[in-house]
């Protein structure tokens, strides 16, 4: 008997092959995260503060940092124009979001104005700096495409 879906009661079972293929929409990447962790604005409450400043839902900012959406045009300029205010520095859309993760300045910390650091979660509680970041260059984390470093600051932001 060929693979069969789970049938409901007076539908006839669809062989595996018969399916229509589920297609994904790919996500547009994007830096938003990387720009905020270089800006003291967004250190706390950043993803409602973000939201504020770029007059949209603290859930849309959220999907959006979490991968989930890409931006609209004008989601991508609202953000890009908060990040450039913070930060006191110009942005173009272009350098926070990209539709392939390349960018013509790959590292974050250079977008942002940063001579290179290491994030928050590279230290522990007494600012030691953790096992796992001990042969990372100040910088190296943010750029795109990342490095083999750790990540856990990049992911999740307050």
């Amino acid at each position: 008997m060929p693979d069969a879906h789970p049938v409901t009661q007076h539908s006839k079972p669809v062989a595996r092959d018969d399916r229509k293929s589920v297609v994904r929409k790919s996500v547009v990447h994007n830096r938003v995260q990387i720009v905020m962790i270089h800006t003291s604005r967004y250190a706390f409450q950043g993803q409602a503060r973000l939201a504020a400043d770029a007059g949209v839902s603290r859930s849309t900012i959220s999907r959006l940092l979490s991968g989930k959406i890409s931006p609209t045009y004008r989601l991508a300029q609202a953000v890009t124009a908060a990040l450039a205010q913070h930060l006191k520095r110009p942005l173009q859309p272009g350098e926070v979001f990209s539709p392939t993760g390349e960018y013509d300045e790959c590292s974050g910390c250079a977008l942002s104005g940063c001579s290179g650091c290491l994030p928050e979660d590279a230290y522990d509680s007494r600012g030691n700096l953790r096992p796992a970041w001990k042969n990372a260059h100040p910088g190296d984390w943010s750029r795109t495409p990342a490095h083999s470093v750790p990540t856990s600051s990049v992911s999740a932001l307050p």
